[in-house]
């Protein structure tokens, strides 16, 4: 199995290299493609980039998985989303996932997507749990969330009532892809993320694995305007809200923080779990 991974960039020179460690880094029986778009930085992001693909291909840096391939495009671009399309167009893995220059994934997650795709062919779209981390990296959050309805994504209820699917999370199968209007996404400039979830909820559901997977990095500086402009976008995108959803997503939060993760367990039916030795779908529930 491939998994392709893309990391839209511009000016990224201060954490990129943990970002692009947390993608060479992982182990397990697996190929990893790694597409970096630049968006023409000014910075040493791009010599950064070059020393790690010049690293691979020499055989310096370790690699634990089957293979590695690293490759870059460095062009202006029309925003992160704009870098985004440009990475989807290019990718040949089987799954697909992006995270951002600023943020990381945990070792061995993608073993353990790996391993939830090919024991369960009706999983094609997959999230961890939710992982904060501060500006250093540290993580000082992490919640297990307690159920994702696809009609409550397309509501936007999770990024409003509820918490965010979280990007730096989530892998899909390449099919998914298909659905996506790509003309439409690259004019995105800050609800991007929201129009992938959007149209993956109208074909299939999202299964949440008790794992974590990747996390977001709070830092100063991310909040004010860009959350007021997010909002503004999402609200585009999203369905009508209603007043009966609206009780539920507020029952549904309440269980998010305050039910035990094997509560939260026995009333999904789309959670995945490590039990006895293997990872478990539950199959009943409401």
């Amino acid at each position: 199995m491939k998994i392709s991974v893309i990391t839209p960039c511009f000016n990224s020179e201060k954490y990129i290299e943990e970002t692009i460690e947390s993608v060479l880094s992982q182990k397990g029986k697996f190929e990893i493609e790694y597409i970096i778009v630049d968006g023409g930085s000014t910075d040493r992001t791009i010599s950064i980039i070059k020393k790690y693909k010049e690293s691979v291909e020499s055989g310096e840096f370790p690699i634990k998985c089957n293979k590695v391939g690293v490759a870059y495009l460095s062009e202006k671009d029309d925003g992160m989303y704009d870098a985004l399309t440009k990475g989807f167009k290019l990718v040949t893995g089987d799954i697909i996932t992006y995270i951002n220059s600023d943020d990381f994934y945990l070792p061995n997650a993608f073993s353990v997507a790996v391993d939830v795709f090919d024991k369960f062919p009706d999983v094609d779209w997959l999230t961890g749990s939710t992982v904060g981390y501060n500006e250093k990296g540290q993580i000082v959050d992490c919640l297990l969330p307690f159920k994702y309805r696809r009609d409550f994504i397309r509501k936007g209820i999770y990024g409003t009532i509820l918490i965010n699917i979280q990007q730096e999370s989530t892998l899909w199968r390449k099919k998914l892809l298909n659905d996506l209007d790509f003309s439409l996404l690259k004019k995105y400039k800050f609800a991007g993320d929201f129009y992938l979830w959007y149209t993956f909820s109208k074909r299939t559901d999202l299964y949440i694995v008790q794992s974590c997977i990747g996390g977001f990095r709070g830092r100063p500086g991310q909040i004010s305007k860009q959350q007021r402009e997010y909002l503004k976008e999402f609200t585009t995108i999203a369905e009508k809200q209603f007043f009966p959803n609206v009780i539920v997503a507020y029952i549904y939060k309440v269980a998010t923080h305050f039910t035990p993760n094997i509560v939260k367990r026995k009333l999904n039916r789309r959670i995945i779990y490590y039990h006895g030795g293997q990872w478990v779908k539950r199959g009943t529930g409401i």
